[in-house]
This record gives C-alpha cells, sequence and structure tokens, in this order.
C-alpha cells in the first residue's frame, strides 16, 4: 500500500523508505524501466500538463544541473494520462502522480519505493486545486529530486555489482578503510596512504574518483575555502598534465564551486562540493562532484572526488555514475 502522509513528514519517510528498500534479501520485484535521470509524470489530463501544474513540475524537475559544461536538465521528463497508465508504465523506475480533487480537504503526499517494479521510487501529490498542487509540490520539490537521484544510484549500482575488480576493492579497503563498489573496468592508477586514484580509460572518455585523506584538526576543514584548497594542493602533487608545468586543478572563475551539506550520503554528515576541474596550461576540463566527511576509524578527513572528461559530449549520467560509486561506500 502507498503510505500516505503531509509535507512535514515526507524527508523522515523518504529515508525509512530508503532503509527499508536496502535491508530487502531477494528481489521479488520485476527490474523496473526507463532511462538514467528519466521521471515519468502521471496527469490526469493534458490541461495540467500544460497548466501551472505542469510548468511547475517542468521548472524544477527540468531546471540546469549546475557544473556541467554542455547544458543539461537534472531530468528528462515524459508524460502520460492516467487512462493510459498501463502495467509497463507501472514499471517505470521514477514515478510522479498528479491528482486533483475537487472534495479534498487538505494536501497530501504519497511516497513508495519498489510497489510495481524495483528498484522504483514513486510520489503521488492530491489536493483540491492546481494552486494548491503548486504551493505544496514546490515545498518538497528538493527532497523529491533527492529520492529520484537515489533510485538512479539504485539501478547503477545493480549493474555495477555484478562485475567487481576485486583486488582493487581490496587494495582501496586496505590502505583507506574505504569498502566500495569498483567496476572491472576502473584499474588502481595511484594507491598512497592520503592519495587514491580510481580510473576509467576510453579513447574519448575518462570516468575517475579521487580518495584524498588527511588528518582531522577541526570543523574548518568542512568549509569550502578548506576542501578546495586540499583538492587543489593534491590534484598538483599527483596529476601531472601531458605537457610541460600542467596539472589538474578546480575552475573557480567561470563555474564557481558549491557547495551543500547532504543528508543521505553514507555518513551521518557531508559536504558535497560541485563544479569543474581543467588542467593548468592546458585545454582540458570536466564536471566534477567530491564529497568530504569525517572517518571516525581512521581520525582523518576524507574527500571522495568523482570527475568525467568526454570533450564535446554530454556528462550528466557519466558522473551520475561515479558518483554512484562514491555512495556504495561502507566507512
Amino acid at each position: 500500500m502507498i503510505q500516505k502522509i503531509n509535507s512535514i513528514l515526507l524527508a523522515a519517510l523518504i529515508v525509512l523508505s530508503m532503509a527499508s528498500c536496502s535491508k530487502t534479501k531477494k528481489n521479488t520485484k520485476a527490474r523496473s524501466i526507463g532511462n538514467t535521470s528519466e521521471i515519468l509524470i502521471v496527469v490526469q489530463n493534458e490541461k495540467q500538463w500544460n497548466n501551472a501544474i505542469g510548468a511547475a513540475i517542468k521548472d524544477e524537475f527540468t531546471q540546469e544541473q549546475y557544473g556541467l559544461n554542455q547544458a543539461e536538465p537534472l531530468f528528462r521528463l515524459s508524460h502520460v494520462q492516467i487512462s493510459g497508465f498501463s502495467d509497463m508504465f507501472k514499471k517505470h523506475h521514477n514515478i510522479f502522480i498528479v491528482n486533483i480533487d475537487g472534495l479534498v480537504k487538505k494536501p497530501l503526499i504519497e511516497a513508495s519505493t519498489n510497489f510495481w517494479s524495483q528498484p522504483q521510487q514513486i510520489f503521488k501529490i492530491t489536493c483540491a486545486s492546481a494552486a494548491d498542487f503548486v504551493k505544496i509540490f514546490n515545498e518538497n520539490a528538493g527532497q523529491f529530486i533527492s529520492a529520484y537521484e537515489q533510485t538512479d544510484r539504485d539501478r547503477i549500482m545493480e549493474v555495477f555489482r555484478s562485475t567487481q575488480n576485486a583486488e582493487a576493492v581490496t587494495q582501496v579497503k586496505k590502505t583507506s578503510g574505504i569498502k566500495m563498489v569498483i567496476p572491472k573496468d576502473f584499474y588502481l592508477a595511484k594507491n598512497t596512504e592520503d592519495f587514491i586514484w580510481l580510473r576509467k580509460e576510453q579513447i574519448d572518455m575518462s570516468q575517475a574518483i579521487f580518495i584524498i585523506s588527511t588528518d582531522y584538526k577541526d570543523t574548518a576543514q568542512f568549509s569550502q575555502a578548506s576542501i578546495l584548497s586540499r583538492i587543489k594542493k593534491a590534484l598538483k602533487t599527483n596529476v601531472p598534465g601531458a605537457v610541460y608545468d600542467s596539472y589538474m586543478t578546480i575552475d573557480e572563475e567561470f563555474v564557481p564551486p558549491v557547495s551543500r551539506k547532504i543528508k543521505n550520503f553514507p555518513t551521518d554528515y557531508a559536504i558535497e562540493t560541485t563544479g569543474i576541474w581543467t588542467v593548468k596550461n592546458d585545454f582540458m576540463g570536466g564536471p566534477f562532484k567530491a564529497y568530504t566527511f569525517y572517518n571516525a576509524k581512521s581520525g582523518k578527513i576524507v574527500t571522495m572526488m568523482a570527475y568525467v572528461y568526454k570533450p564535446n559530449e554530454k556528462k550528466r549520467n557519466l558522473l551520475k555514475q561515479v558518483v554512484a560509486l562514491i555512495y556504495s561506500s561502507k566507512i
């Protein structure tokens, strides 16, 4: 049964739903369908898709993702009317349902994970009018986005967990104390106590993760300035470029990095930093996301940074893949 909640309880429900999903021992539902970074919107009629309801949904879900070289939306949207919401559509991994009912006295949000397929996240808003919908949707859009992104990561990890580089997994855990999923096509390029570099290299594309560690001193190390300083120092030392006096660094001028606290990371507290990396004295660059947290077992402050290089091509989903690997970490 889909759980009924109000907007105040939405965040707690999402966390509980994810936790219960992760503890499922056996997948008894059909595998979900749909492309990465895609949401299926279910409306009662086309008028809803073209009025304030559809506009609010599009404004939030298709806003431009920050920190990409080529403009891309957070999600691609497809829509279907409820009359055509068949069993095939119900298997989509990300579903959002609009239900306007003039008899409803109090707006409500319903949420469910793995209801018709797995992994799957469903949200449904029931309210009396379009104005009520826009209000409650805008109040909770950030949490909807976070939950849908988690479902995308879950689907990505279903693929990556099946073929792993066992030796790299062992070595990274031995060096850093972090156990994470490392697919077979990634290799360990560098493995030291303070800097680990996992790479996947193809002719026209690179995906990689850095693990940067240093002794924890105080909470000031979680400031964006401190995080960026440590990243830039580590990159200058460990990631030289192809030409003389070139090295990887962070662009702070054209696409300034942005940081925020996140709650759904494998550790209780983490800072996510998003931006563009570049190469000093060369013409290379791409998107990155970095996650900084405290490792209580090692007494280190750790930054795990995912990055992508694919010149002149879309990179949103490629970045989401390496971010999913970071989220697989067990600290």
